[in-house]
């Protein structure tokens, strides 16, 4: 009996000494009394867990907006903070000493903020490594959570940029199981400094621009290593934006991701400036640009340029005729790349268009085909596909800076319509008399040249005398990031179309680690 009770006394000690090392939260409710554990919050700006109220006064405040008073509970030390109802006109602001780490968990959350973003971290502890973060927000099991927030345009010293419904000025990270759906006026979820992390949850994301973004120079990484992703922009008149987009990485371990640019401008499904890589998951990203994968991806993927727009189910499948990939495009789309885990090194691949399908679909995708009978069977190679609303633009031009015709006034700028136009023009007419010294004076030769090759402008003879005679003339690759267009920034990147993938178009797609990319994909001619 006596070690009968020593044992349940340690057992009780144990579990005590784990209960007081367990990390206690702070509840959290929105509703129409704000409270937090249960007592209505403070409005005392030195307690932890405060409320203000603030009226924004931007540039990008609609009218029928101006005068809304949002109420900001604002978290100023580090903690676990479970968070559960509904509120309008609402902010949760992060403001936490910066070695102070901070878990948001979203347990049944409606927040909506019209006039900015909806959650704001603006300081805490930033581990500044890729894949690493002190910022959570975690997505508690079983529940759903609505997120509808805006931006504020005009930074100022004392109150940075937030350009999305979710924004951060620190390293983010995602976790847990419940989901999380966006609706964003501007991009839905953005970092501005650090590395934006998702190890977890469903996501539906639809913004006015990048649903995802990590927007550090040459810095910032993106990783999805669990979860499912849905991110679409909105195909609103005159929107632009990627599906994706970082300014330094993106690197896919795991999950599902399905990218959506918009389908009207010139964006891609996944972009980034520094590279994009696959080692795992199902990735899918469709857009009407040419952003290539690295081809160092740990997994295979296809990158398809059609030669011409389409809407419709695509469908790949084996040597056999088993379908391994399938895809219904909700809007026209120029390029489409994707990965499954499923894609094998040199064996034949076939790719449909439409066709009838049975199965297990989400937002587009089949994660479970149960039976297929086949469409239009489709070829790839004998060309370099046209992008649409790209223009196949002569090296010279960069010498001008690359400048398009100007947008006209209400609308989107009508490629097709002025092809010819630019056609027509004789470059060396036009600058036979100009100082291309003059011309080019402060310019950035890096960015205006952006999506050329340097065997586009120099013969091998005038490259090995400024690299040397042993260099390697194809591994020096291009300047800036394929797919960019003429200073990179005119409706997301105008992009040159990939080489052409076969001399003869084929109907066989046969992957390999350095063969990827088909062109020129179309109805196959008989």
């Amino acid at each position: 009996m006596k070690k009968l009770l020593v044992l349940l006394m340690t057992m009780a000690l144990l579990l005590t000494s784990a209960a007081a090392e367990a990390p206690a939260e702070t509840l959290i409710h929105l509703g129409e009394t704000i409270t937090v554990d249960g007592q209505p919050i403070t409005e005392d700006v030195t307690a932890p867990v405060h409320l203000t109220h603030v009226v924004e006064t931007h540039a990008d405040v609609p009218e029928e907006l101006q005068g809304i008073s949002n109420r900001i509970v604002t978290i100023t030390a580090g903690g676990s903070y479970r968070i559960s109802g509904k509120a309008m006109d609402a902010q949760i602001a992060v403001k936490a000493p910066a070695d102070a780490d901070v878990r948001l968990i979203l347990d049944g959350v409606d927040l909506t903020c019209r006039t900015h973003a909806a959650i704001a971290v603006y300081s805490a502890r930033d581990p500044r490594v890729a894949g690493e973060y002190a910022v959570t927000i975690e997505l508690a099991e079983n529940s759903e959570n609505l997120i509808i927030g805006s931006h504020n345009a005009a930074a100022t010293e004392e109150e940075p940029e937030f350009d999305g419904a979710i924004g951060s000025q620190v390293s983010l990270g995602f976790e847990g199981s419940g989901s999380l759906r966006v609706d964003a006026d501007n991009e839905g979820v953005e970092v501005a400094y650090g590395h934006l992390t998702i190890n977890g949850g469903v996501f539906h994301i639809e913004a006015g621009d990048d649903p995802l973004n990590v927007s550090e120079d040459g810095v910032g990484v993106l990783t999805v290593n669990d979860g499912y992703l849905y991110s679409a922009v909105k195909n609103a008149q005159g929107g632009e934006g990627d599906g994706i987009d970082s300014n330094g990485w993106i690197v896919f371990n795991g999950g599902t991701a399905i990218n959506l640019a918009h389908p009207a401008s010139q964006d891609g499904g996944i972009d980034s400036d520094m590279g994009s890589t696959i080692n795992g998951g199902m990735i899918v990203g469709a857009g009407n640009m040419y952003d290539p994968i690295e081809s160092d991806s740990q997994q295979l993927f296809m990158m398809l340029e059609f030669s011409e727009q389409t809407d419709d189910l695509i469908v790949v499948t084996d040597a056999v005729g088993t379908p391994v990939f399938a895809y219904d495009f909700p809007y026209d789309y120029m390029y489409i790349a994707f990965s499954t885990p499923e894609l094998k090194e040199n064996e034949p691949y076939s790719v449909y268009l439409g066709g009838e399908i049975e199965g297990v679909e989400q937002d587009g995708l089949y994660t479970t085909i149960t039976a297929y009978t086949p469409g239009t069977l489709l070829t790839h190679g004998g060309g370099v596909a046209q992008q649409r609303g790209g223009m196949q633009m002569p090296a010279d031009m960069g010498a001008m800076g690359g400048q398009p015709p100007e947008m006209p006034q209400g609308g989107m700028f009508d490629f097709n319509a002025q092809r010819s136009a630019f056609a027509s023009i004789d470059l060396n007419e036009l600058l036979k008399d100009a100082d291309l010294n003059e011309l080019l004076s402060g310019k950035d030769l890096n960015s205006l040249l952006t999506g050329f090759a340097i065997t586009d402008l120099l013969t091998e003879e005038q490259i090995k005398a400024a690299f040397g005679e042993n260099v390697d003339v194809n591994a020096l690759g291009g300047f800036g990031s394929m797919g960019r267009g003429f200073g990179g920034g005119f409706g997301g990147g105008m992009g040159r179309g990939m080489e052409s993938s076969a001399e003869v178009a084929t109907t066989q797609f046969i992957l390999t680690r350095g063969n990827t990319a088909f062109s020129n994909v179309s109805a196959i001619t008989k």
